[in-house]
């Protein structure tokens, strides 16, 4: 989906730490580990198989997996409006890295692979795309693993997606669909779809998201929130301005701030973000959103607990 750009904001980086700390990394629940990712990645690196993907090198592909084992929050998704499925890599990837690493090598050699319970099978017309033709300013690993998780899952009226970037309409996702992919992982005992398409979702929803061990938080929004809060050109495009169009990670509970920063970087009253969106350094982006903006712009949360 949409994506804001990736000129940071904030120049003081202590100005909101005592309301936007990274409470997602703190937590440490996994059900897989790192290393035994990794070993995985080392091992399948050295095979003789090419795989029926045009254009993607297999060294290159393992290259770039080991990096997202090892920091989901790497995942790009470049300008292929493929926000929904960079959502479920950065948080599903850093719970279970080992079954990340396993759908992307098989991914590779065979052209299909599941996820969790649902198998994905790209079409004949994305396997035989030339992923440099698309892939802009993401990766190889992540425009094959991304794209088949979008192409796999299109309902008929949205299209097939091709892997091509001016697919806004194919690459939107629904968030029932973001909930049943954390659903297929198996690894969440609970998974919430508390967003909508047509809906504002309201600040009361947004502040009364809590954190707790193992819990991961989807949001859904509208790029306007993002650029409001950056002082930027609001999206006036005509399909994407029908819709929320883009998905982030909360990194904390949304917190309404309290009296005026003297500094000036928040207002009483704004909402205070942090959350991860890819394009940003580190991953982490904090932003202060004022009230009107985030009421027009935030469409809920899609909510998963850990078994």
């Amino acid at each position: 989906m949409g994506s804001p750009t990736d000129t940071g904001w904030f120049t003081d980086g202590a100005a909101l730490s005592s309301y936007l700390m990274d409470t997602r990394a703190s937590d440490t629940r996994m059900v897989s580990s790192v290393a035994d990712a990794v070993a995985l990645i080392d091992g399948w690196r050295s095979g003789a198989a090419t795989g029926p993907w045009n254009g993607l090198n297999r060294t290159a592909v393992a290259d770039r997996l080991a990096q997202i084992v090892a920091d989901p929050r790497l995942v790009r998704q470049g300008n292929l409006n493929l926000c929904g499925p960079a959502s479920l890599v950065c948080m599903w990837a850093a719970r279970d890295p080992h079954s990340f690493a396993s759908l992307g090598t098989t991914l590779f050699d065979y052209g299909s692979a599941y996820l969790g319970s649902l198998l994905l099978q790209p079409s004949a017309e994305l396997l035989q795309a030339d992923s440099s033709t698309f892939s802009g300013s993401t990766y190889g690993a992540d425009w094959m693993v991304l794209g088949a998780i979008r192409n796999s899952t299109n309902v008929f009226w949205q299209g097939s997606w091709r892997g091509d970037p001016a697919q806004e309409l194919a690459g939107l996702t629904r968030p029932e669909e973001l909930a049943e992919w954390l659903t297929a992982v198996g690894i969440y005992a609970v998974v919430l779809n508390e967003a909508n398409w047509v809906t504002p979702a309201g600040i009361p929803h947004a502040t009364g998201l809590e954190f707790a061990e193992g819990r991961d938080i989807a949001l859904l929004l509208h790029v306007n929130l993002i650029n409001a809060a950056r002082h930027v050109p609001l999206d006036q495009s005509f399909l994407l301005n029908q819709f929320p169009n883009h998905y982030v990670v909360a990194l904390n509970s949304p917190t309404l701030a309290v009296g005026d920063d003297p500094g000036g970087t928040y207002v009483d009253g704004d909402v205070l973000l942090s959350l991860w969106t890819w394009g940003e350094v580190g991953g982490h982006l904090s932003l202060a959103v004022p009230q009107a903006e985030f009421v027009a712009n935030y469409y809920g949360a899609v909510v998963a607990d850990l078994a």
